[in-house]
């Protein structure tokens, strides 16, 4: 399907659809908004999504959206609500699928862009095509699931402002991903346990008291770690 917007019609009729579906209101989505001029415009873009596509996480799809934007000016579109919520909803089967014939979206920001800075770093395509693009496969960690988050992106959502640090994430990845599994280290996830995410971001917190963190490499960050981490480093006392 060609690439295209929703424009401001399109916007609140797709978030209208969200509400709805909050609150227990069962629709089909409304696919009619991808292409009819009344609800979306084309973009100044040569590439065609697939919208039968199927994505085994979040980093599936955004390494999708990586190799497909590859070569192109997308300037034009970077923080656009339109295109970035035209795609989330070309992928909402996906995105939120039926389950015991309901469904159960988030909030509608994780959908349709918004313009609130707080908020944006929530949408389901536009932060994963984003982390991608800059940490390739280091923010696989953070984009495991498909259809929500877990307690790792939530943990940096938290303090969304390190997720612009490089050495941050790259460290994160690092400690919590287990390549061979293809998932987390035992531990990372757990609240209370010593040097799990929780952890490293009050770490990090702590750390940014003296330290530019947004200017310190993952190799540097992990030179300061404290002792706690270690079973995540494969260092045993």
């Amino acid at each position: 399907m060609k690439a295209r917007k929703l424009n401001e019609t399109g916007i609140r009729e797709f978030e209208g659809f969200v509400r709805q579906l909050r609150s227990g209101i069962e629709q089909n989505t409304p696919v009619f908004l991808l292409t009819e001029p009344e609800y979306s415009q084309p973009v100044d873009l040569a590439v065609d999504f697939d919208s039968s596509a199927e994505f085994a996480s979040r980093y599936a799809m955004g390494n999708y959206l990586v190799t497909l934007f590859k070569n192109q000016s997308i300037q034009s579109v970077i923080g656009d609500s339109g295109f970035w919520s035209w795609i989330a909803l070309l992928w909402f089967d996906l995105l939120c699928p039926t389950k015991n014939g309901t469904r159960k979206p988030s909030q509608s920001y994780n959908y349709v862009l918004s313009p609130k800075y707080n908020h944006r770093p929530r949408h389901a395509v536009y932060m994963t095509w984003q982390l991608v693009d800059r940490y390739g496969e280091d923010a696989r960690f953070m984009l495991s699931k498909l259809t929500a988050r877990g307690e790792i992106i939530e943990q940096m959502m938290a303090r969304q402002e390190f997720l612009s640090s490089e050495g941050a994430v790259r460290l994160a990845s690092y400690l919590y991903f287990d390549p061979q599994s293809g998932g987390f280290k035992k531990g990372s996830a757990a609240r209370k346990s010593a040097g799990c995410i929780a952890r490293y971001i009050a770490w990090l917190q702590q750390l940014q008291l003296t330290f530019d963190i947004f200017s310190t490499t993952d190799r540097e960050l992990k030179q300061l770690l404290p002792a706690e981490f270690n079973r995540f480093l494969g260092v045993t006392s």
